[in-house]
């Protein structure tokens, strides 16, 4: 019991520590481009949002998701073709060491997962992935670390307007990330929400 409470107590340090080397770890990404594509810091879309992105905790039913939207200054689906290309999603995503596709089942594709949020934590997993191109990307968790895993990225186009200067500016597109995480008794929903809200605007 008491080997068993050190570990937990670590974990819950690491965690606290996340902001922190979220912070560090995307701040050489936050002001560039990845693969060519410029983040937008005003989001022209329907959905208010700030100049900047901001995470927010949102219950959906009894599950707890940490949502947060950010303007990409590219078509859809160009933003899409870098989001599916798994394999290269660790050159984008800092704390993620690992994605790759592993198996088929009819249009679900089986994706293992290995995520490094900071010190000595690591959650290896697999999802089942489905995808809807070019506007909806969904997993939730198969097997491995943690109890629950679901999430999704959501790929908006603006609406259409009658603006000329809209019309001939570049094209752009919201992507909204949502994600539940449910680690049980030693990692419950509401700590994982807490320490994701805090660095998903820097990932964004």
């Amino acid at each position: 019991n008491t080997l068993k409470n050190k570990k937990t107590l670590s974990i819950l340090l690491a965690l606290l520590a996340l902001p922190l080397y979220a912070a560090s770890s995307f701040a050489q990404q936050s002001n560039q481009s990845v693969n060519g594509l410029n983040v937008q810091k005003v989001r022209p879309s329907a959905r208010k949002v700030s100049a900047m992105p901001i995470a927010h905790i949102e219950k959906r039913g009894h599950l707890t998701y940490v949502v947060g939207s950010v303007v990409i200054n590219a078509p859809r689906e160009k933003v899409w073709d870098i989001l599916v290309d798994y394999d290269k999603s660790p050159e984008i995503f800092a704390n993620l060491s690992l994605c790759k596709v592993v198996g088929k089942e009819g249009e679900v594709k089986l994706v293992r997962q290995v995520v490094k949020p900071g010190g000595p934590i690591k959650f290896d997993y697999i999802v089942n992935l489905t995808e809807t191109r070019p506007s909806l990307i969904k997993w939730n968790r198969r097997s491995g670390s943690l109890k629950e895993v679901m999430g999704t990225w959501e790929l908006e186009a603006p609406a259409h307007t009658s603006d000329i200067a809209a019309v001939n500016s570049t094209p752009c597109t919201t992507v909204t990330y949502s994600i539940h995480l449910d680690g049980g008794f030693a990692l419950p929903p509401w700590l994982l929400a807490s320490q994701v809200k805090g660095y998903l605007p820097t990932v964004l």
